[in-house]
């Protein structure tokens, strides 16, 4: 029996280490961010967070975590309204890389056209855009801290380094891309997806039927803004919309007819940077 016990007791207690070990190095470590402010002056966002940082020796639920960054937003008197939820994402990883790529697609276009050219200005403007803000990898998990209390599914494990945005709720909409007037927008209740492109005014190389709005939570959508095709989609305080650029009735045709003036690359790679956007 001896025999038996002591390989069974050394088992143990080698996985009692391993598990000890695990709990000791799986640090998890989350940043507090509760967006930015409007720079009215450059139309560009100025950081206005305290930074702070929770730290759990391990693996630790959603639920506990939105409680602790709760208490730490009140303590420090980061935000004077309630948290908007819809707009409250976790991120991992910074995508720098992918950020680089695209400013350089747009430096190339911009290189095509001559400094008088309304695209060579309205791509100006989405490059200093992008290069003045941060983007990092959006958790595909909707925070709310009342559902993560209550269902399973909204409360899973965090672990590694995280950043957690919990902004109070804007009162901005974003208008990029083929516009003159890139940036913000005062938010107003059912105003359309056309509305605020009047405001941004269009470029005569812009898409005409459809743009694309990122609503808050990260939802990519097509709206229809033509006379002919237009129908009303609501579009939430915080949202970004997104009109594509084209090589207008002159651009050269793919083999299927489709635009191939170079700016496909360019609207898909914004699009899709855009959601990643940290406030």
């Amino acid at each position: 029996m001896k025999s038996l016990l002591t390989p069974l007791l050394l088992l143990v207690l080698s996985l009692l280490t391993a598990s000890a070990t695990y709990a000791e190095t799986a640090n998890t470590k989350v940043q507090i961010h509760t967006g930015q402010a409007l720079d009215q002056g450059q139309g560009l966002a100025q950081s206005k967070s305290k930074q702070i940082t929770l730290s759990y020796a391990s693996a630790v639920r959603t639920e506990q975590v939105l409680k602790d960054a709760q208490l730490q937003i009140a303590k420090h008197s980061l935000l004077t309204t309630p948290v908007y939820w819809l707009q409250a994402a976790i991120f991992t990883q910074p995508l720098e890389q992918e950020k680089s790529a695209l400013l350089a697609l747009i430096a190339e276009k911009q290189s095509e056209f001559d400094i008088t050219d309304e695209r060579y200005t309205a791509l100006a403007t989405l490059h200093q855009f992008i290069s003045s803000s941060h983007f990092a990898k959006r958790a595909a998990l909707q925070l709310d801290y009342d559902q993560a209390r209550i269902t399973n599914n909204a409360n899973p494990l965090l672990s590694g380094e995280l950043t957690l945005q919990l902004p109070a709720r804007s009162e901005q909409v974003w208008v990029l891309g083929a516009v003159k007037d890139t940036g913000a927008v005062k938010w107003q209740q059912r105003l359309s997806t056309a509305e605020y492109l009047e405001q941004a005014k269009a470029i005569s190389a812009a898409e005409n039927d459809t743009a694309v709005v990122i609503q808050p939570d990260g939802k990519i959508q097509t709206h229809p803004i033509a006379y002919w095709n237009e129908r009303h989609h609501d579009i939430a305080p915080g949202a970004i919309i997104y009109l594509p650029f084209t090589g207008g009735w002159l651009a050269p045709l793919d083999d299927l007819g489709f635009d191939a003036s170079g700016f496909n690359e360019i609207n898909q790679a914004a699009v899709s940077l855009l959601r990643e956007r940290v406030l």
